[in-house]
């Protein structure tokens, strides 16, 4: 597993975005101030991500009152495997508590799978959709 992303899910995006760009400077990588998630370049491998904390906690089902769940969550830990049903299902079968089982996000272009640590912190397992950094196929004769 390899951390690619640290995603802070926040109430005013736009402010957020904002300072993340123009404050701090950080190169934008995807996303603009109304596109409610927005990927910066912060010199290393693990990028920083904002996420309107709503369409985070949609895409879960964790908007309701279910005790068991925070209303909605604050930050993700993202992390890239090679294969997310494999690294799941060992992760489930090795204690983890499993949020939500892998899906296509294809809105995100990743599969996915969410967990939550012993505090109740979100974490997700995920791969592109589309392999990445990849030559383009030559076209046929």
């Amino acid at each position: 597993m390899r951390c690619s992303y640290i995603r802070l899910l926040v109430n005013d995006y736009e402010a957020c975005f904002h300072f993340y760009a123009d404050i701090l400077k950080f190169p934008v990588l995807w996303g603009d101030e109304a596109s409610r998630y927005a990927e910066f370049d912060v010199e290393s491998g693990t990028r920083l991500a904002i996420n309107q904390r709503e369409v985070m906690a949609e895409a879960l089902e964790t908007d309701t009152a279910d005790p068991e769940l925070p209303h909605q969550d604050r930050l993700a830990v993202v992390f890239q495997v090679d294969d997310v049903d494999a690294t799941a299902a060992k992760l489930v079968a090795d204690g983890a508590r499993q949020v939500r089982a892998p899906y296509d996000w294809t809105a995100w272009g990743v599969r996915a799978a969410h967990f939550r640590d012993p505090d109740g912190y979100l974490l997700e397992i995920n791969h592109p959709l589309v392999p990445v950094d990849l030559p383009p196929t030559p076209p046929s004769p």
